[in-house]
């Protein structure tokens, strides 16, 4: 039996199917039903194929890069394991899954990945989807150890079910660089089992977080305003942590299933720095 992008609920449903097909098909059929009736009602997990990404000429000449376009991840590699594939992410339907069954939920277990060429100035673009009370985050300026990375985190999580941003409010639940700034209060997120699309961007000081295609957050690097909510984070990242450097980003395994698609990057052209203005010399 295949368990794609299994909620515990989903992979009961399964079993329930194997031993009463007609039965459970009857209650799918109306569920599906009730959901038409209702625009509030949730929605079945999409599990329809991804495509196979590509890029256009213009999309080549402005830069940009396919990390994964739906069967090649050769623009990533293991942080944790370099046998990533081997242990617990999954190329599926299109699609880069970290599967969790019931034992390992909340384990690490395919490990955190990191794009294979590191960064100053970017744009990166995602989409994925997660399972009920799923986690996982973006890092970038990223540093610490293979098992334990520290950077900053642009926050993906289930906001309506996961204890970590129903507890730690706003600051992290998605869209927000995780335990300092929130994004916007009337940010669109779409439900488990649907698909998000990411955006992060860093040029210069300027960073900025977007959820399907709406800006959440913007900040500037280095401005006191910052350093007061990375002091009040608790985050103990050392001397570089804050500050921006070339590093790769990390796709962070934080022990609930997650799912990518159409992850692809560019390098952006820093601003260019106005000439300091000196006064004449009075004569």
């Amino acid at each position: 039996m295949e368990m794609r992008f299994a909620a515990v609920t989903l992979g009961s449903l399964a079993l329930l199917f194997m031993k009463f097909p007609l039965f459970t098909l009857t209650l799918v059929c109306l569920a599906a039903a009730a959901g038409a009736q209702d625009p509030s009602a949730p929605r079945l997990p999409d599990l329809s194929p991804s495509p196979i990404y590509t890029l256009t000429d213009a999309e080549k000449a402005d830069g940009w890069k396919l990390l994964f376009d739906g069967k090649d991840p050769s623009g990533l590699r293991g942080l944790t394991y370099s046998d990533f594939v081997k242990r617990g992410w999954k190329i599926d339907h299109g699609t880069l899954f970290c599967e969790k069954d019931v034992k390992h939920m909340g384990m690490v277990t395919g490990g955190h990945l990191i794009t294979a060429d590191q960064y100053t100035d970017f744009e990166f673009l995602w989409e994925w989807k997660m399972s009920v009370s799923g986690k996982s985050g973006i890092m970038y300026f990223a540093g610490g150890t293979r098992e334990k990375p520290v950077g900053f985190v642009y926050s993906l999580i289930d906001d309506t079910h996961h204890p970590d941003g129903l507890k730690g409010g706003p600051i992290r639940r998605t869209g927000a660089l995780y335990k300092m700034l929130p994004p916007i209060e009337d940010k669109k997120l779409e439900e488990p089992g649907q698909w998000n699309k990411g955006r992060l961007v860093v040029q210069g000081n300027h960073v900025e977080h977007w959820l399907n295609e709406a800006r959440v957050l913007e900040f500037e690097l280095g401005t006191p305003a910052l350093q007061k909510a990375i002091n009040a984070s608790g985050i103990k990242g050392g001397p570089f942590f804050g500050r921006k450097f070339k590093s790769a980003l990390v796709i962070l395994d934080e022990g609930e299933e997650v799912e990518f698609r159409n992850l692809r990057i560019r390098p952006l052209t820093p601003p260019a720095v106005a000439p300091a203005v000196v006064a004449p010399v009075a004569k």
